[in-house]
């Protein structure tokens, strides 16, 4: 299964990569930060049709095609473009990222950076990799020795939106300095240290399911906002769940949970 991954992840970005900088369709979704390209939706496609002739009887949630539920215990998790509004916009923060859960847990992920030639893996209990070498989160555990991506979307809620920004201003005076790309890149970047960690507002379980196993097995962890675990159970309303993230190793992500505590 892992060369299967190896193999589809990197025809989904050899397509990105061929394409970038030729994108003609752009759709608004949900809201003004979230949009669907021609190129989404044709990566979305190589990818599933590989998934359905290789695992017919698997579980499918995609971006763009929503949970195909076969009752299957293995799910596929298919982000096919990470980063659509970079892409769009020719700025080469984007890729794709694969999943494969058993039951509800992550047990293969990868994320393909297309314009670094970067792939990123793990299997449960196995270590992760870029390229084939062994990665592992940054041992600093002192905020302000590191930069913190922090990711914010477009909200309907002008508490939500207040709030993100207090948390944002907490934050920005007890890291070294803070940086987005609002996409996997801020994963990657901190699942091989060279970032310290990330916060996410607004994410789909498309989004992080494949980071948050590569960087636990990089020595990290994921978790909601409070410090709490996350859940990918495969509920009907799986593909409309909104996570609010973070991700760091362990001393830097416990600071992180006590910093945002205290914003109101």
């Amino acid at each position: 299964m892992k060369q299967f991954v190896t193999d589809t992840i990197s025809a989904a970005g050899e397509l990105l990569r061929d394409r970038f900088g030729c994108v003609h369709d752009v759709r608004r979704k949900e809201n003004v930060s979230s949009i669907v390209t021609e190129v989404d939706l044709a990566s979305e496609a190589l990818i599933l049709e590989r998934i359905r002739r290789q695992f017919p009887d698997h579980n499918i949630v995609a971006e763009e095609s929503g949970f195909e539920d076969h009752g299957s215990d293995w799910t596929w998790v298919v982000d096919p473009l990470d980063g659509t509004s970079n892409y769009a916009a020719g700025i080469p923060w984007y890729g794709v990222m694969l999943a494969v859960l058993k039951g509800t847990t992550p047990v293969l992920g990868a994320m393909h950076l297309p314009h670094d030639r970067a792939l990123y893996l793990a299997e449960a209990g196995c270590g992760a990799t870029r390229n084939d070498q062994p990665v592992r989160v940054t041992a600093v555990n002192q905020l302000d020795q590191v930069l913190l991506a922090y990711a914010v979307d477009a909200s309907h809620d002008p508490d939500q939106t207040r709030h993100q920004v207090l948390g944002f201003g907490r934050l920005l005076n007890h890291v070294r300095n803070v940086r987005a790309t609002n996409c996997l890149v801020d994963f990657a970047l901190t699942i091989d240290g060279r970032m310290g960690g990330f916060i996410n507002h607004s994410t789909r379980i498309w989004d992080i399911a494949a980071a948050a196993l590569v960087l636990q097995e990089a020595g990290g962890q994921m978790t909601g906002l409070d410090g709490h675990p996350l859940d990918f159970s495969l509920s009907p309303d799986v593909c409309d769940r909104t996570y609010a993230v973070m991700g760091a190793n362990q001393a830097l992500l416990s600071r992180l949970v006590e910093l945002l505590a205290s914003v109101s």
